[in-house]
């Protein structure tokens, strides 16, 4: 009660007249007037659910939208008996407000938790079949825009920022922008980080056709719903295989080797070294371990191939940097 009437009991005749008066100023669609009776009414106290529903009524028609939403809450959580007049108004409030989210995500919680009456089952049935679709439609654009977004930046935008947009869209359907994308397979000025990044979604969704690779100076058709995974590929398990005696020393020590293989062959990828260089290549990823967590004096690596495992710590090691551009 306001304070400046707390010990003011409003007459029987003079309720009415409020009353009255402000369901014949919303019946007119007067809603300022209708807002102004009702409100004087709560200051007394004697504001009825009947004209709450009214002051909901007008909050919504004159577009307070928030205020409407936070009566429906306080009213079906008093007014038990009319809990689903209330929700039902609630609904159609999120609805008009385009709050699809919020709606499907109450709806599927009172469907299974509640015995809605069947005046009310069918048409909050047709609401949340208007929600998902409309979500979907609005998810669809979203994501269109986003793509779309991520298709510009690919000309010319920096790596960093190339990158961290496909992170953000690598969950989302990439069909639709197949042909889109793959010009940009064959782009000689693509970071060929990137370039796995973008088949690795391919693969992830079973695109199913061929594409042409440029990576390196060398072309290669793939398709990538056949692809394995980048350590699934044989020359991977070949040089982990090879490296399985570390593992029963030194099993962080393999885990680092493991680390170095995936970034060497995820820049590489879908290319793969020549089986004839994997004996080297995995003694250079073994000494780059090595000398990374600084354990050289327990770790005796040298061989007849020296040299030519110097050049692969070389190669390995430039590809390294290729892959942590990303995060310059």
């Amino acid at each position: 009660m306001n304070k400046k009437h707390q010990d003011v009991v409003i007459f029987p005749g003079w309720k009415k007249e409020l009353e009255q008066d402000g369901l014949e100023a919303l019946k007119e669609k007067r809603y300022e007037d209708a807002l102004e009776n009702i409100l004087l009414l709560e200051e007394f106290e004697a504001a009825s659910y009947e004209i709450l529903t009214g002051k909901v009524i007008c909050y919504i028609e004159l577009g307070r939208y928030d205020e409407a939403i936070a009566l429906c809450r306080k009213l079906m959580k008093e007014d038990e008996e009319n809990y689903y007049k209330y929700l039902h108004i609630y609904i159609t409030v999120l609805f008009q407000t385009s709050q699809y989210d919020e709606i499907t995500s109450l709806l599927d919680e009172i469907f299974s938790t509640e015995e809605i009456p069947y005046t009310y089952r069918e048409q909050f049935q047709q609401i949340y079949d208007l929600s998902q679709n409309f979500n979907q439609d609005y998810e669809n654009e979203h994501n269109d825009k986003e793509i779309q977004y991520f298709l510009h930046n690919l000309e010319g935008g920096s790596f960093q920022e190339q990158w961290r947009l496909l992170s953000l869209i690598r969950k989302k359907p990439v069909e639709d922008y197949v042909e889109d994308f793959i010009p940009y397979f064959s782009d000689t000025d693509l970071n060929p980080v990137l370039k796995t990044g973008l088949l690795q979604w391919f693969m992830e969704q079973g695109i199913d056709r061929e594409i042409e690779i440029d990576k390196f100076k060398q072309m290669k058709m793939v398709n990538p719903k056949e692809l394995s995974d980048i350590l699934d590929q044989s020359f991977a398990q070949e040089v982990i295989k090879a490296l399985d005696w570390v593992e029963q020393q030194d099993p962080t020590l393999f885990e680092f080797t493991k680390q170095i293989l995936f970034r060497f062959l995820y820049v590489y990828f879908p290319f793969l070294p020549n089986d004839k260089d994997r004996p080297v290549i995995t003694d250079a990823i073994l000494s780059l371990a090595v000398e990374y967590l600084q354990m050289d004096d327990q770790y005796s690596l040298d061989t007849d191939e020296s040299d030519e495992r110097e050049y692969w710590k070389n190669e390995i090691k430039e590809l390294e940097k290729k892959y942590f551009s990303q995060i310059e």
